[in-house]
């Protein structure tokens, strides 16, 4: 190898190794924008008020909102991307939920940003709380939200498991469910209860015929709530069955219950005291 060559291969391994480096050592943000729910809460958990430019439009809506009301006076912000570019953020927090257009428009943008999946476990929940903390540049503080919220799931499955009983319970939700692979499934299970769904071969998020809940003739029926909205009545098939009959309708607040945040184990706080009546 020529002297010409060498240099050629040792800059190409520089420019490399530099570009690891930068990946891996991303400025911390401190001009913060987020247009999602659990963004919202991460940074009230994670970050200074002081840091976060605007939150999403829904901030303020106590109904689904897991934590309304955060940062008082910052705009609340919907995904409009001519007006976060304007404010000049150097992170925007995003959902995978969001129109594709707009995620597009993101990533033209040259704006930072991190898209926020929606984690179909407690542990998915737990990696990708320490991701975005390390991403905020508040690792501690994610590690110290994990600890919080694996403490509070352990006391609520040492609860449970003083309970002798194991219900049969099916989570419905206007025609849906959720089976294994699902963190109401992980939720279910640290409550000590059985799955009806998983146990009927459900995975994640389904619809369910109201003929199939018949068939699984469910313990307990568990059904998400939002604050200033009413839920529809069950269809009409189901009060035939002895659940319904019973009373056996256990109802947890939605905004906790499909969380993608550490607040979900306050759902599990929940779930093991309304489905364990006589265990306390």
């Amino acid at each position: 190898m020529n002297l010409s060559t060498l240099f050629l291969v040792l800059a190409a391994m520089c420019v490399s190794s530099c570009r690891q480096i930068s990946a891996k050592t991303k400025s911390v943000p401190h001009r913060i924008i987020s247009v999602t729910i659990t963004g919202d809460v991460y940074l009230q958990a994670l970050v200074d008020s002081s840091r976060v430019l605007a939150v999403c439009a829904l901030a303020d809506d106590s109904g689904i909102h897991e934590a309304a009301g955060l940062f008082p006076g910052k705009p609340r912000i919907g995904p409009d991307l001519e007006k976060i570019i304007s404010m000049r953020p150097d992170l925007v927090l995003i959902g995978s939920f969001h129109d594709q257009a707009f995620v597009d428009g993101i990533k033209k943008s040259g704006l930072d940003y991190e898209i926020l999946d929606s984690p179909n476990s407690l542990d998915k929940i737990r990696s990708y709380l320490k991701k975005v903390a390390v991403r905020l540049g508040e690792p501690a503080k994610g590690d110290s939200l994990v600890r919080w919220m694996d403490s509070l799931l352990a006391e609520v499955k040492q609860h449970a498991d003083r309970c002798s009983d194991h219900p049969k319970t099916l989570y419905w939700s206007e025609g849906f469910t959720s089976g294994d692979s699902s963190t109401i499934g992980d939720l279910l299970q640290v409550a000590g209860v059985r799955n009806a769904a998983a146990e009927a071969g459900i995975h994640g998020s389904q619809t369910i015929a109201v003929e199939d809940v018949l068939r699984i003739q469910p313990d307990w029926i568990l059904r998400s709530s939002w604050e200033g909205g009413t839920m529809k009545p069950l269809p009409s098939a189901l009060a035939d069955l002895a659940a319904t009959k019973a009373g056996r309708i256990a109802v947890v607040s939605g905004k906790l219950l499909l969380s993608t945040s550490h607040r979900c184990a306050l759902a599990a706080d929940s779930l093991v005291r309304k489905l364990h009546p006589h265990c306390q």
